[in-house]
């Protein structure tokens, strides 16, 4: 189903259907573009100076993730967070990551865990700024980075591909007091016990850091009804 997705980018020319789709992949992840917003082909397409057909190719992308709702003959608007979805997202990555940590815990460097470590500093400087965009991706790479040390570095883009409704959820839930500084403080006590080459912890570690945003979801739907339809 999601074969002839564009990988997230990392470097390189993008096609102009790759820039559109992942333009507006982040904009409606991260809620610049909120469930239920319209989204008018010919202004988009004016955005970025191209014809209306890359823009309904990258459209037909985001309808396969289910970010898009398509009402042929009338509109496309965003779609509202699917829960489910999500669900299925987060037991698909706590599967992996659970894995993952194992692994490392086991096998990796002394060079790799200072690297994360470092990770862990830039997630810290963006709070300290006061700056949840730039927190995101900084968290988000810190997992990445898991990915690759263990040697399964593709992984990551096949569950970025399924963790869009997750990601959403993940947004609602960062600004609630405390949750990012909690975030870091998980971090630090998964790269604790994988330094440990202790597997147990580590597994622990990562089952406990994940479980929060989604144990969360009903009190966001209480308080943000409009999101969830």
């Amino acid at each position: 189903m999601f074969k002839d997705r564009p990988a997230p980018p990392k470097g390189g020319r993008l096609t102009a259907v790759q820039q559109i789709y992942h333009d507006l992949r982040d904009k409606i992840v991260s809620l610049d573009l909120p469930p239920g917003t319209v989204l008018q082909t010919r202004q988009i397409a004016e955005q970025f100076g191209v014809s209306p057909t890359p823009v309904r190719e990258a459209i037909i992308l985001l309808e396969e993730e289910s970010l898009v709702d398509v009402f042929p003959q009338s509109r496309t608007c965003v779609s509202f967070i699917d829960v489910q979805s999500a669900r299925e997202a987060h037991f698909l990555r706590r599967s992996v990551e659970v894995e993952i940590a194992r692994t490392l815990a086991v096998e990796i460097s002394d060079n790799d865990v200072d690297a994360l470590r470092a990770a862990i500093g830039r997630q810290r400087t963006a709070l300290e700024a006061g700056n949840l965009s730039a927190f995101l991706p900084a968290d988000n790479r810190f997992h990445e980075m898991m990915y690759e040390m263990a040697g399964v570095g593709g992984l990551w883009d096949i569950i970025h591909a399924r963790r869009a409704h997750l990601d959403r959820l993940r947004r609602l839930h960062l600004p609630t007091e405390g949750k990012a500084a909690k975030i870091i403080r998980d971090h630090e006590a998964i790269l604790d016990a994988i330094a440990a080459r202790n597997p147990n912890e580590a597994e622990a570690a990562v089952r406990a850091h994940l479980k929060g945003t989604v144990s969360a979801t009903e009190e966001m739907r209480a308080v943000f009804p409009e999101y969830f339809g």
